[in-house]
């Protein structure tokens, strides 16, 4: 049904708890981020309606006010969120994946982040690589065939394409700890060859992917009531109608959860269900159909074989 080991992925985890527990309090923080704009929304609207008559009314308003925007600021620095969280993750993963022997404690988040700048030091030139990678992995999808898809009628077709499409997008970050397994000088050109890769056994990583995707949000849904239970502790005592808001932050806080340490086990498991595949198959595949089908690869492959800009 899939082709890694969950045990060995939580135990990759546990190697590197260190820095585990760090990007934990990274995410803590983005949620706690999450409720200071809530509060700060709802107590702005209050404050400049104070001379209204039902001034508290505007509460819930600018509390919904205050989580879109920072919500919006979440989305606007998501590339710094991947290269400063998620990529020296992938790094350790990586290493481990080598038996690497890794420092411990605050020396293996240092670490973490060298390796981190070493292989990805400009933001934005990452994330368009990241960008192109996910381009890619949706074309894939049209060099498949599956009867069972195309048997159906158009409606029920292109949302199971689309739903294929976004499944294999999620493999993006196997693509990017690729390159620390290559080491070489032109992350474009690791990508291009895990592309491949990736391409040629298109199936495999995408039934892996969803296996893994499932995991982690089950592990979201196991998080949510225990979360939920905390905080309708936390709010007993205050008297005052907190709406849907204990119901979302519930959310927020689970999502925390979840992208510490389930995602960060996904990541684990398809590095162990890639890789092995990869260092066999990655220098004899020529991308071809990639080529031929793939406006974003050609464009990859072009920068794969220039000089870094």
């Amino acid at each position: 049904m899939w082709d890694f080991d969950f045990l060995a992925a939580i135990r990759s985890i546990e190697k590197s708890m260190a820095y585990v527990l760090y990007r934990m309090l990274l995410c803590v923080g983005a949620a706690l981020g999450y409720l200071l704009a809530t509060l700060a929304g709802a107590g702005t609207l209050v404050g400049f309606g104070s001379l209204a008559k039902n001034a508290s009314s505007l509460g819930p308003f600018g509390a919904v006010v205050g989580f879109a925007l920072f919500a919006a600021l979440m989305f606007h620095i998501r590339p710094l969120w991947l290269n400063a969280v998620k990529i020296p993750q992938l790094a350790l993963l990586v290493d481990q994946f080598k038996n690497k022997s890794l420092p411990t404690g605050k020396a293996l988040v240092d670490y973490a982040k060298e390796r981190q700048w070493a292989a990805y030091p400009s933001t934005t030139k990452m994330y368009e690589l990241d960008e192109a990678i996910r381009e890619v992995q949706s074309d894939m999808v049209t060099l498949v065939s599956c009867p069972k898809i195309e048997a159906q009628n158009p409606t029920i077709r292109e949302v199971l394409i689309r739903l294929i499409k976004a499944v294999s997008r999620q493999n993006h970050q196997t693509l990017l700890a690729w390159h620390f397994q290559t080491q070489q000088e032109n992350p474009w050109r690791s990508a291009a060859e895990g592309l491949a890769v990736h391409q040629a056994h298109f199936f495999t990583m995408t039934k892996n992917r969803a296996m893994v995707t499932l995991f982690a949000w089950l592990g979201f849904m196991a998080a949510y009531p225990l979360v939920l239970g905390g905080i309708e502790i936390l709010i007993d005592g205050i008297p005052m109608n907190m709406s849907f808001w204990p119901e979302v932050f519930a959310g927020v806080f689970a999502w925390a959860i979840k992208a510490a340490f389930f995602d960060a086990i996904a990541e684990a498991a398809m590095i162990d269900v890639f890789f092995p595949l990869a260092e066999k198959e990655a220098k004899e595949n020529s991308g071809d159909l990639l080529k031929n089908h793939s406006a974003a690869y050609r464009a990859m492959d072009i920068k794969a074989h220039n000089p870094l800009e």
